[in-house]
């Protein structure tokens, strides 16, 4: 990983409270690495950027005065340095809230183009987190799926990929059009620890432990460690060719194999019965209906679903090949959620 502990290059990471931005932000430090940290709530900060030596900004994405504050503090930390700028702030929604919709749409698409201009304006080099979700056609046909080079949302299901796809098609279509200098990202389902704000698979981590899973169903998706995608960025950022996209992957999984691990590792008790998917959709409206009064997030979406019986294979031959990449196994990763949940006590 690039030394710059003299400051040649200052790294803007957005989001840096959320869980691949904190992570991304340990490992940029750990290599000497100066930091800019954009957060929205400073609440987050003392846990997710303990010890954290990172210059941190409150801002949001969607207001392009706050985005030309990071480049000015940047400009007077070294105004000759070098500034890539990682754009990890996101909203991930996967159900039906119009309300936590629309401001997603805000957020992944307006929050995104402020970043595209202001990165055009001071000749940053952008480092954009997509997500597989804006790859994926979801045919169940079992291709390997690897990396494209055009997004047209109207081919995805589910605002959050929709989102992501609209996103990834300005950041490219910049590329192209006006000689942006930038790599996307291109992560898959995303566990492992320091996730303070509990995403979807640290949730499934959590009420497994706590029982609250009584059976799982069939499908299945591609799991990786959110070290081994802070790994593969931070690496994309430094020597990824610009106009690329790089998927940061690991491998299929069953629901019936992330339950089994969790056994194994002493999370809970076994789960031996599995429900086929038509059952899992049966049961949506229930889900809902005791997310809704319990003001608690749904443990499945109609979303969720379509996602874990659609086709949930990716290469990343190409991260491999090209920047080093090499995830390792779910075991590991829920080993070290674990470990986390319980040494924040969050079990």
């Amino acid at each position: 990983m690039e030394n710059t502990n003299n400051y040649k290059t200052i790294y803007i990471v957005t989001g840096a409270t959320g869980f691949v931005g904190n992570n991304i932000v340990k490992q940029l430090e750990d290599a000497n690495n100066k930091v800019i940290a954009l957060v929205r709530n400073e609440i987050k900060v003392k846990k997710a950027l303990k010890n954290s030596q990172a210059t941190i900004v409150v801002g949001d994405v969607t207001n392009a005065d706050d985005i030309e504050n990071l480049f000015a503090f940047a400009k007077e930390i070294d105004n000759e340095a070098r500034i890539i700028f990682i754009h990890t702030a996101s909203i991930v929604h996967i159900g039906n809230d119009k309300k936590v919709i629309a401001e997603m749409q805000k957020t992944n698409l307006t929050g995104t183009q402020n970043i595209i201009t202001a990165c055009l304006k001071y000749s940053a080099r952008l480092v954009y987190i997509s997500s597989v979700h804006a790859i994926a056609k979801h045919k169940t046909n079992g291709k390997i799926q690897s990396e494209i080079s055009e997004f047209n949302p109207k081919e995805f299901h589910g605002a959050y990929a929709k989102s992501k796809a609209a996103a990834s098609n300005l950041v490219m279509t910049a590329i192209k059009n006006q000689n942006l200098d930038a790599v996307l990202i291109h992560p898959s389902g995303i566990s492992g620890p320091n996730d303070f704000s509990q995403t979807h698979t640290t949730q499934v981590v959590l009420d497994y432990a706590n029982g609250l899973i009584p059976m799982g169903t069939s499908g299945g998706y591609d799991f990786v460690d959110v070290r081994d995608v802070a790994r593969g960025t931070i690496a994309a950022a430094t020597i990824g060719k610009s106009g690329d996209c790089y998927i940061l992957s690991n491998k299929y999984y069953t629901v019936a194999d992330k339950l089994r691990i969790l056994h194994e590792l002493g999370a809970g008790k076994e789960i031996k019965k599995t429900v086929p998917m038509w059952v899992a959709r049966l049961g949506l409206p229930f889900i809902a209906l005791k997310a809704k009064r319990t003001k608690t997030r749904p443990l499945y979406t109609s979303y969720s679903l379509y996602a874990l019986r659609s086709n949930g294979l990716f290469s990343y031959e190409k991260a491999a090949r090209e920047l080093g990449y090499a995830p390792m196994p779910l075991e590991d990763s829920f080993r070290d959620t674990l470990e986390f949940l319980n040494k924040e006590n969050m079990l």
